[in-house]
């Protein structure tokens, strides 16, 4: 007869050989994708029109065939990038030297590009751009605006299939807070950091610590409670500081940020294998979300967005993440519930937040210096291929209900318990 220990063994061993198996799956498109998207801030002036293009290191090198020159980083710039005026005649372009930065823990080229209109009305252009997009064809390039009156918008994102943008369409604010939207919603989905955050979090929704333990909780509506909980803490938290910095209230460092980013994934791991304070899942959320703010801040920063004006494009961008984080729950949260009626589930919160704890580590270090990345070809794999995970989850959840017993109350929870979790909620 198989003995608890050596069962709860073994399911942890199955949870691991699954997520690593995930990963080997899809290892070979790893490098196929796109760090990040590219930027293009582009501001209007009375007689000319300045741009600052930014891009990642790790994509364009990939795309020259290696680590590049500051002069073939221009040279390839100048080559995908045409402004024409409304009279169709091609802009001069005067660009600067190139500066190597870090945006999100991205390490990105950026470069100023000088348009000359040639004595033509600068307020009114079409910009073509096909950096990188060339290339991988799911690449973006998100455009950002700031008119001659200083007012800001994204004025659209540029694709494979429409790489072109006519500045001076009265249309185009509608279209941008549009793209901004999905901007918001790509970015998070393609933060690992982020995600693993709230999923880390979303590991103890359903389960109530109790005398320094956790145990499950009875019942769907003190779960869901939990979860809509844990995701406003978060959503207050990062909307704090993203709006607070974009009206420049509250400024901070990136590198800092992103180390505590990291710190913020493993506080979330330890607390998933024993609560470190009653509902802390709440606290950690919120708390850490004004971090999580700072970063959203940053990347937006970037972009050329600060100041009253940009308000309506920094919401669109919040709408875009808070999107992205209830997609995250709908997908993923159903199979973690189903799973927390098994007895696998002890098991398989332990290894999810011992593969956080892991995963945060390595962050930390990677973003202080001290070691690259291990696993940054697993996380891009995982990221680029975020099916696989749900599916694997659901999988595991399905083999769960199917193949092991279902429980009423967790073995260390007894009925003298009960009015103390239904005090919990």
């Amino acid at each position: 007869m198989t003995t608890r220990p050596t069962r709860a063994l073994a399911v942890t061993a199955l949870t691991g050989v699954l997520t690593g198996g995930l990963a080997l799956l899809t290892a070979g498109t790893a490098q196929a994708h796109s760090l990040t998207s590219s930027t293009l801030a582009v501001r209007v002036g009375e007689e000319s029109v300045e741009a600052t293009v930014s891009v990642a290191a790790d994509t364009l090198d990939t795309v020259l065939g290696g680590p590049a020159t500051d002069a073939e980083v221009t040279g390839y710039l100048a080559e995908h990038l045409t402004v024409t005026g409304s009279d169709g005649s091609t802009w001069t372009e005067t660009w600067s030297s190139v500066v190597r930065e870090t945006v999100e823990g991205v390490d990105s080229y950026r470069v100023v590009v000088v348009l000359d209109p040639g004595g033509a009305d600068p307020s009114t252009f079409t910009l073509g751009y096909d950096g990188v997009i060339a290339a991988d064809a799911s690449h973006e390039a998100v455009i950002v605006l700031t008119d001659a009156a200083g007012e800001i918008s994204t004025a659209g994102v540029l694709t494979a299939t429409d790489d072109s943008l006519t500045v001076g369409d009265p249309g185009v604010l509608g279209t941008g807070l549009t793209d901004m939207v999905g901007y918001g919603l790509h970015h998070v989905l393609e933060g690992a950091d982020h995600l693993l955050f709230l999923l880390t979090l979303l590991l103890v929704a359903p389960v109530a610590a109790v005398a320094g333990r956790w145990r499950r909780r009875d019942g769907m509506r003190p779960t869901a409670r939990s979860v809509l909980a844990v995701v406003t803490a978060f959503t207050v938290g990062h909307s704090l500081t993203l709006l607070a910095s974009a009206l420049g209230w509250v400024t901070a460092p990136s590198a800092p940020v992103e180390v505590l980013i990291a710190v913020s994934v493993g506080v979330a791991a330890v607390h998933a294998l024993r609560p470190l304070a009653h509902r802390g899942e709440v606290l950690v959320a919120g708390g850490f979300g004004l971090v999580h703010g700072l970063a959203f801040a940053g990347i937006l920063t970037d972009l050329g967005l600060g100041g009253v004006t940009s308000v309506p494009a920094l919401l669109a961008f919040n709408v875009g993440v808070e999107l992205a984080q209830l997609l995250t729950v709908a997908l993923v949260f159903p199979s973690l519930y189903l799973l927390s009626r098994t007895r696998w589930y002890p098991a398989v919160r332990t290894t999810g937040a011992l593969i956080a704890l892991v995963a945060a580590t390595t962050w930390a270090l990677d973003r202080l210096g001290r070691q690259a990345d291990p696993l940054a070809g697993v996380e891009e794999t995982l990221i680029a291929n975020p099916w696989w995970v749900v599916a694997g989850l659901a999988l595991l959840a399905l083999v769960a209900r199917t193949t092991g017993p279902s429980v009423q109350q967790d073995d260390a929870t007894r009925t003298t318990d009960r009015p103390t979790l239904a005090r919990l909620g």
